[in-house]
């Protein structure tokens, strides 16, 4: 392998070094190996499994008096009937495809500029394509790119004066980190979590790092079911994959920032838990609202005064300048109708 480079795939769809690969065929190639996962007639090949499934589960709502499994799935789901989910993705699909046609337009003209500066033919955008024009754009249109933004985003400075700031601020809670307790990675931290009038509301767990035994994506785990029937709090984590750096500080990209925020979320909806029975405790609620404290959550990333309380430099400490926090705001809704990869990006 000497003078080569190994991509590991993510156990994600998309790919983060499309953004940076400036080769395209590097970029396709790589996208196509991320879709092809688990499709490419070889012995890892799931799709004869994905159709058995797929039998078993129309079986399995036929033999319990539902037309489909999507209406046997729903009926215990806040939106009820496929009808009712159909409804609102007919609402929203109009304006989604609207705006991902302007912002492919937009980078499809900075396909067309940049090749037209060297005298080569311009191709159509797709898929591969979309997350590394968009850096392109985002630093054109904004003068700006990551690599400005994350000495200002220490993980543990992002966690600690940004995500539980955040819940101090709206909830009045108060956390402080524990150095006592076993952990099953050193890399692992642990806090009490406190209510306002002091009284111990949960223990929360913070496993940031990626590993090789760890699965892929990030998510929530509740250890412990709050329950006042067995008078337990609750014990939740969050589990991220930040690529944990040979040496020197962790520092974040945006879209780690907001994923620290979003899964904090879950962990805000498992420790609030009040309930008697274990079963219903934490997220244990319809698949279709469990994203929801999530999302809310999410939104104060980029709150003025939540973004000025951690977006400090690492080494300065020194507050992220006006321009460059102006310029993140401005930045926060853009890209967001970036398609998923198993989607062509080219504009209709």
């Amino acid at each position: 392998m000497d003078g080569k480079y190994v991509i590991a795939l993510l156990n994600t769809t998309g790919q983060p070094p499309e953004a940076q690969l400036q080769d395209r065929a590097v970029r396709e190639r790589l996208y196509r190996a991320s879709v092809a996962r688990g499709s490419r007639g070889n012995a890892y090949d799931n799709t004869a499994i994905v159709s058995q499934v797929l039998k078993l589960r129309a079986e399995k709502a036929k033999m319990l008096g539902y037309p489909t499994y999507a209406a046997y799935v729903l009926a215990d789901e806040t939106a009820k009937t496929p009808e009712a989910v159909n409804a609102m993705l007919t609402q929203l699909a109009p304006p989604a495809v609207a705006n991902a046609r302007r912002e492919g337009a937009v980078l499809q003209a900075m396909i067309d500029k940049e090749q037209a500066a060297k005298s080569q033919p311009t191709f159509p955008l797709e898929a591969w394509d979309w997350a590394y024009y968009a850096e392109k754009v985002r630093a054109e249109k904004y003068d700006f790119d990551e690599s400005q933004l994350k000495p200002y985003f220490e993980m543990k400075n992002v966690l600690e004066n940004g995500v539980f700031y955040a819940a101090g601020q709206l909830y009045g809670l108060s956390f402080k980190q524990r150095t006592d307790l076993p952990v099953y990675n050193p890399d692992v931290l642990v806090y009490d979590v406190y209510n306002a009038d002091g009284s111990q509301l949960a223990i929360f767990i913070a496993d940031m790092y990626a590993r090789p035994s760890k699965r892929g994506g990030a998510w929530m785990n509740s250890y412990v079911e709050q329950s006042a029937l067995t008078g337990n709090l609750p014990i939740v984590a969050n589990h991220l994959n930040i690529t944990k750096p040979a040496s020197g500080p962790t520092l974040l990209t945006w879209d780690e920032v907001t994923t620290a925020f979003h899964e904090f979320g879950h962990a805000l909806h498992g420790m609030f838990s009040n309930v008697k029975y274990p079963y219903f405790s934490g997220t244990s609620v319809p698949r279709d609202f469990v994203e929801f404290p999530s999302q809310v959550n999410e939104m104060w990333a980029d709150w003025p005064s939540v973004l000025a309380n951690y977006a400090k430099h690492y080494q300065t400490g020194e507050a992220m300048p006006k321009a460059l926090l102006d310029k993140v705001l401005a930045s926060s809704k853009f890209n967001q109708a970036s398609p998923p990869p198993s989607i062509s990006a080219r504009p209709c």
